[in-house]
C-alpha cells in the first residue's frame, strides 16, 4: 500500500510541475506534507532535505555569485563584450560562445544572463546588431558552462548530493571538467559553423518597443472639461478608466506641470491626461464623463518631458512579479513607473495589462521619471535594459577581492583542504566582512523557491528508495533495455533527462532521476557516475525547447525567438551532445571501476 501512495505522490508532483500553474516551492511543500502525513520516511528524515549537501551548496553558490555581481567583477566581461562588438557580429558571436562558460562555472545561469542582457542591448543599439542573432549563442554558452565543474549547475549539485546520500563517493569538483571542456568546444564549433547560419537575420518583427512602433497608436491625450464627473476626485476613485482598461500615464496641469500619477492624485478641471489603451475605447469616451480627445500628434513629446524616460525591463525568473499582475502588485505605486506594453514570446500585448499575470522572460515597456527608472534598476524584480548609474559604483579593489574569494573557495575544495560547503561558508563570511555584500543582500540572492523544492522533494526521493520503488523501476528498464548493453542504457537515460527537462525544471528532473540512476547502476553492479553525468549533461545541453533552461526563456522575449527557432537549432545541437556524451562518458567514467 505504501508503494502505491508514494507513486501517487510522485505522479501528483509531476503533474503540478508540468502544469506550471503552481509555484515550485509550493510543490515542494505539498510533497513534504504528503510524505509526512503518510509516514513514508522516519520523522528525523522528513526535513533532512533542507540541510542536505544540495540545499547548502545551492544557497552558497547563489551568494558567492551575488558577491561577484555586486563587486562589479562581472562588469569587466560585459565591457569586454562591448569592445569586441565593435569589430562586428562574427567577432562578437565568437566571444559570446567562448567567454561566458568560465563564469558560468560558479555563477548561476540566471544571474549571469541578467548581467549580460543589458550589455547585449547596448551593443545592439550602438552597432545595429540583431539580438535575434546573438542571444541564442549566449544562452547556449551559459548553459554549457555549467558542465565545467560539479557546482556549475543545480543538476550537478543534486547529482553529487544523491551519490553522497547513497553512500557512494561524490564526483570530485573538477571531475567533470575534461568532458565539459570537450562539450563546450563542440557547442562552440556547432554554433559557429552551423547554428548561427540557420538563424535568420530578423524574424520580421521589431526587436524592442522603445520607438513606440507598436504602441503609439494606443496613446492619446484627453482634456478634462469644466463639467466632468471626475473633477476633484483622486484617481483611485475613478472607476471609468479601470472599467475600460485605460491607463493614465501622465497628468498635465493647466500651468504645464507634468505629474506622474499615483492613486491619490486628484484630477482638476482643465487637466490634460495622457492615456494609453484600446483605440476604440479612447474614441468612444462617454460625453457624460466629461473627457474629450485632444489628439495623438505630440504624445511622445509629452511623455518625454520633465526627465521622463521609456525603457525596456525584463522579468527575471526569480522576480517576485512572476505569476502576479501589475494591479495585484500595485506596480505603479510601488515603483513610480507605468507599464505601456508587454512583449511575450515575440508577441506585443497592449490590452488588459493591469490584469495580465507576468511570466519569467516577459519584457515590459516602462515609462517613468529618472529616479523611478533608477529605482527599477536597483530592484531584483526587474532587469532594466538602460544605462542607469549604480547606487554603489563598481570598485576595482572590491572586484579583485570577490574574484580571489571565489578562486580560493574552488582551490580549497579541489585540493581537499576543506569541504566545499565549509570553504564556501568562509568565502561568504569574507564577502560580508569586507562589505562587498550585506547580510540582507546575501539572503535576497538565494532563490528560496529552489531550496524549498529541494527540501520538499528530497524526502519523497528517500521514500521512493526506501520502499524499493526506484529499484523496481530500474529493474523494469534493465529488463527492456539491458540486453542491448550499457551504451543503450546510457542513451536511454540521457534522453529521459533531456525530455523531462523540457516539461519540468532541471532541479525537479534531477531530484527524480538521480535516485533512479543510482538504482539502475546498483542493479547491474556498475559505478553510478556515468549515468549521473549523462543526466547532468542532458539537463544542461538539450535546448530542444526554450523551457529546457531558464536562460533560454530569458533570451526568448528580447531575441524575439519562436519555438521553431529552438527546434531548428536545439534538436541537432542536442543530437551532437548526445553522440559525444555516449562515446565519451565510458572513457572518463567507466561503468566498472
Amino acid at each position: 500500500m505504501a508503494e502505491l501512495i508514494v507513486i501517487g505522490i510522485l505522479v501528483l508532483v509531476m503533474v503540478l510541475l508540468v502544469s506550471g500553474r503552481v509555484r515550485i516551492d509550493v510543490v515542494g511543500v505539498v510533497a513534504l506534507a504528503l510524505v509526512g502525513l503518510f509516514h513514508l520516511v522516519p520523522t528525523h528524515s522528513l526535513f533532512s532535505g533542507f540541510s542536505s549537501y544540495a540545499a547548502v551548496i545551492l544557497a552558497e553558490m547563489f551568494i558567492l555569485g551575488e558577491g561577484l555581481t555586486r563587486s562589479g567583477a562581472t562588469d569587466v566581461m560585459a565591457r569586454m563584450f562591448e569592445r569586441i562588438g565593435k569589430r562586428g557580429e562574427p567577432a562578437l558571436v565568437t566571444a559570446l560562445m567562448a567567454l561566458p562558460p568560465v563564469p558560468s562555472t560558479f555563477i548561476s545561469d540566471v544571474g549571469l544572463m541578467s548581467i549580460f542582457l543589458p550589455t547585449m542591448v547596448r551593443i545592439r543599439q550602438t552597432l545595429k546588431v540583431s539580438l535575434h542573432r546573438i542571444l541564442m549563442p549566449l544562452a547556449f554558452a551559459i548553459a554549457l558552462g555549467g558542465l565545467l565543474s560539479m557546482i556549475g549547475s543545480a543538476g550537478n549539485i543534486i547529482g553529487n548530493a544523491t551519490l553522497a546520500s547513497s553512500h557512494y563517493p561524490p564526483i570530485s569538483l573538477f571531475g567533470i571538467t575534461p568532458l565539459g571542456i570537450i562539450l563546450v568546444l563542440a557547442g562552440f564549433f556547432f554554433m559557429k559553423w552551423w547554428g548561427i547560419r540557420h538563424l535568420p537575420h530578423s524574424n520580421g518583427q521589431s526587436e524592442f518597443l522603445t520607438n513606440y512602433q507598436e504602441v503609439k497608436n494606443y496613446i492619446s491625450e484627453v482634456r478634462v472639461s469644466d463639467t466632468s464627473a471626475i473633477i476633484n476626485r483622486p484617481l483611485r476613485h475613478v472607476n471609468y478608466f479601470r472599467q475600460h482598461h485605460l491607463t493614465v500615464l501622465r497628468i498635465i496641469r493647466q500651468n504645464g506641470h507634468i505629474v506622474s500619477p499615483g492613486a491619490g492624485d486628484v484630477i482638476f478641471a482643465g487637466d490634460r491626461l495622457v492615456v494609453q489603451g484600446d483605440v476604440q475605447a479612447i474614441l468612444d469616451l462617454k460625453p457624460e464623463i466629461g473627457l474629450e480627445v485632444v489628439g495623438t500628434d505630440q504624445e511622445t513629446t509629452k511623455l518625454r518631458k520633465d526627465n521622463v524616460r521609456v525603457v525596456e525591463a525584463m522579468v527575471p525568473p526569480r522576480s517576485a512579479l512572476v505569476n502576479h499582475s501589475l494591479r495585484s502588485t500595485n506596480f505603479r505605486a510601488h515603483y513610480g513607473a507605468t507599464v505601456l506594453a508587454i512583449l511575450r514570446q515575440g508577441v506585443t500585448r497592449i490590452h488588459e495589462l493591469p490584469t495580465t499575470p507576468l511570466r519569467a522572460g516577459d519584457v515590459l515597456l516602462v515609462i517613468g521619471a529618472e529616479d523611478a527608472i533608477a529605482r527599477l534598476q536597483m530592484t531584483d524584480d526587474l532587469s532594466v535594459f538602460a544605462d542607469v548609474e549604480r547606487t554603489i559604483p563598481a570598485s576595482p579593489s572590491r572586484a579583485v577581492i570577490s574574484a580571489l574569494v571565489v578562486l580560493g573557495v574552488l582551490i580549497a575544495a579541489a585540493v581537499n583542504f576543506l569541504a566545499i560547503q565549509a570553504a564556501a561558508a568562509i568565502g561568504i563570511l569574507v564577502l560580508v566582512v569586507t562589505r562587498i555584500i550585506s547580510l540582507d543582500q546575501a539572503y535576497r540572492a538565494v532563490d528560496w523557491r529552489i531550496i524549498t523544492l529541494v527540501g520538499g522533494i528530497t524526502p519523497l526521493s528517500l521514500a521512493l528508495t526506501r520502499l524499493g520503488v526506484t529499484t523496481s523501476l530500474a529493474h523494469g528498464m534493465l529488463h527492456v533495455v539491458g540486453p542491448l548493453g550499457p551504451y543503450a542504457i546510457l542513451a536511454v537515460f540521457f534522453w529521459l533527462a533531456a525530455l523531462l527537462t523540457q516539461v519540468i525544471s532541471n532541479v525537479a528532473a534531477a531530484l527524480v532521476l538521480a535516485p533512479l540512476a543510482i538504482s539502475m547502476a546498483g542493479s547491474n553492479h556498475w559505478s553510478p557516475d556515468g549515468l549521473i553525468i549523462a543526466m547532468v549533461v542532458a539537463l544542461s545541453a538539450a535546448p530542444i525547447t526554450p523551457l529546457a533552461n531558464k536562460v533560454f526563456i530569458m533570451a526568448m522575449g528580447p531575441g524575439r525567438y519562436r519555438y521553431q527557432d529552438f527546434f531548428r537549432i536545439g534538436i541537432p545541437f542536442t543530437m551532437v551532445m548526445f553522440v559525444l556524451t555516449t562515446i565519451l562518458i565510458p572513457i572518463f567514467f567507466p561503468f566498472v571501476h
